[in-house]
């Protein structure tokens, strides 16, 4: 399904609105009448506010106010009163990182190889030949900056009109792209506080604007300033909730510039999480009051060909997957594996209770849902996907610490039951053995059972290598060379019994189940073949064996 056309509307023949099968011509308006509703630009309370959706939302974490728009899921604005990171540091920020008027100290940068800016005109600079920041981020719009490629964090430290305008400018940055009108209707709001912030009240004329936008423009700031005003001359200003404050300032600017008409296809989609795949695609996990396909489109208009596999979510236990881009090189029976793999409340792939479907369309667990978290399910799509080395080789590493942990914990355990209960070291070793590797299974594998083979097996087929293995595993006791038992007391017994089924739960348990994580495992109904993390388990299982018994 294709994503929608842009809004738009001619600036003498009335807006456009789409209708089934095309676009249609909405009844006539005034000219130009986007961005200046003559009751609203007199005075913004005396109307009632249009029935603009709400497209941002605020949030708290770890004490930082943060901003959010469902238009704009892969920018977040991170509001934190009066902080700016020395200069220094901010040019070794994290890529993906935009500082807002202040926010960052000494001049104003781009560094487009790092995806780092600096939109300032305070230090460094010529303030009176400086663009302000809100002008800036308008010309990282109009200079198409790709802000839905990666992750962004903005940051800003302060709610003045200028480091506000910049947020709306960059969270609108879709629109801002697409739309000639919409360009038209900010633009004269941008250059009056540009200019005032350059030159000063007494030289806004020189912004260039008409007399009518100039004196529109000014109508519009008084009304965005009115709040601040207030709250700074009652004293107030240092103790409000900045977030809160931009957010509420951000619908004000929606309802001067927007018309309902330009949200009539709009969907509000609440992104949940997200995660790379393969080849730039990316998996979204989202919610919203619509069917997939409603989704798709307006995902579309955010990720583009990026797109490749949504995940809505129906209620808190169940949802609907797609696969939106067919050439994705893994297909979504590779993602209902790894999903049923580490799925507490699914059966397993050879269960009817499980996640599954077609090629291109699918869902969770029927009857009983699913037990993972929006972030679980995107980070399985990503496991799906990934092929990476480092991934596998960090896998590796978490798998060697296992035994590297426990079997020195067996040793010295066991050497304090030795001396505690007068039995012979070697008979006890196994019993630790298999206390502390039958716990450490229990705790790695009790949020996933499947990963861990703490499933029971389906069918006959589950079990059909148990009577190979124990018949191998009698030939070759029966054939150790000078193994003699003497007389033994329950307690020696029964630890030298549950010796073997200790070092099986550590290596083909523990370790198996940590490499797993990162490789392609056979699973029930599944095709034959001999995966890495069964090699890799077997050979270090051989080789300690073998350690030990030289």
């Amino acid at each position: 399904m294709q994503a929608p056309e842009p809004l738009t509307a001619q600036r003498s023949g009335g807006a456009l609105a789409r209708v089934s099968g095309g676009l249609s011509r909405l009844p006539e308006r005034a000219p130009s009448a986007r961005g200046q509703p003559p009751a609203r630009t007199e005075h913004l309370q005396a109307v009632a506010p249009q029935r603009l959706p709400n497209r941002y939302r605020t949030e708290r974490s770890g004490g930082v106010g943060l901003i959010r728009c469902v238009e704009a899921p892969t920018l977040v604005i991170r509001v934190e009163r009066d902080r700016s990171v020395p200069a220094a540091h901010a040019r070794a920020a994290p890529a993906g990182t935009i500082f807002l008027d202040g926010a960052a100290q000494g001049e104003p940068f781009t560094d487009p190889a790092r995806a780092v800016y600096n939109l300032d005109h305070h230090e460094g600079c010529v303030r009176a030949f400086t663009l302000a920041t809100c002008e800036q981020a308008m010309v990282l719009v109009r200079k198409r900056l790709d802000l839905g490629r990666r992750d962004w964090t903005v940051h800003a430290n302060d709610a003045d009109l200028d480091a506000t305008l910049a947020i709306w400018v960059l969270l609108n940055h879709l629109r801002l792209a697409q739309d000639g009108e919409l360009r038209a209707a900010i633009l004269p709001l941008l250059r009056l506080e540009g200019a005032i912030d350059a030159w000063g009240l007494e030289c806004r004329d020189l912004c260039g604007l008409s007399a009518q936008d100039l004196a529109r423009a000014d109508r519009q700031m008084a009304l965005l300033r009115k709040r601040e005003l207030d709250a700074k001359s009652r004293g107030r200003w240092d103790k409000i909730d900045l977030a809160s404050f931009i957010a509420d300032r951000l619908r004000d600017i929606d309802r001067m510039v927007y018309q309902a008409e330009d949200f009539v296809d709009a969907v509000d989609v609440q992104e949940l999480a997200r995660c790379e795949l393969t080849g730039g695609s990316v998996a979204v996990v989202c919610r919203a009051r619509t069917g997939i396909y409603e989704v798709e489109r307006e995902l579309r208009r955010y990720h583009g060909d990026r797109l490749g596999l949504i995940v809505l979510q129906k209620d808190e236990r169940n949802y609907s997957i797609r696969q939106v881009d067919p050439c994705l090189p893994v297909g979504l029976d590779r993602v209902y594996e790894r999903l049923n793999l580490i799925d507490p409340k699914s059966g397993g792939s050879a269960a009817a209770d499980r996640w599954g479907g077609s090629s291109d369309i699918g869902g969770s667990p029927r009857e009983s849902g699913t037990g993972l978290s929006p972030r679980e399910i995107a980070t399985a799509c990503h496991d799906a996907h990934s092929r990476r080395l480092g991934t596998r080789v960090h896998a590796l590493a978490r798998g060697l610490f296992a035994p590297a942990l426990l079997l020195p914990a067996t040793w010295l355990l066991a050497n304090s039951a030795s001396a505690s209960l007068g039995q012979p070291l070697v008979y006890l070793l196994g019993a630790c053995l298999f206390a502390l590797a039958g716990a450490g299974l229990l705790f790695a594998g009790h949020r996933r059972p499947g990963l861990y083979g703490l499933r029971s097996p389906h069918g006959l087929e589950g079990y059909a290598m148990l009577p190979i293995a124990t018949g191998v595993g009698f030939a070759l006791s029966y054939g150790t060379p000078g193994f003699v038992l003497p007389n033994l007391s329950l307690v020696a017994g029964l630890g030298l019994a549950v010796g073997a089924f200790g070092w099986e739960l550590l290596f083909r348990g523990l370790v198996h189940g940590t490499l797993a994580y990162a490789h392609h495992i056979q699973v029930p109904g599944g095709r034959r073949f001999l995966s890495w993390p069964t090699l890799w388990s077997a050979a270090l299982s051989a080789s300690l064996c073998a350690a030990l018994l030289i």
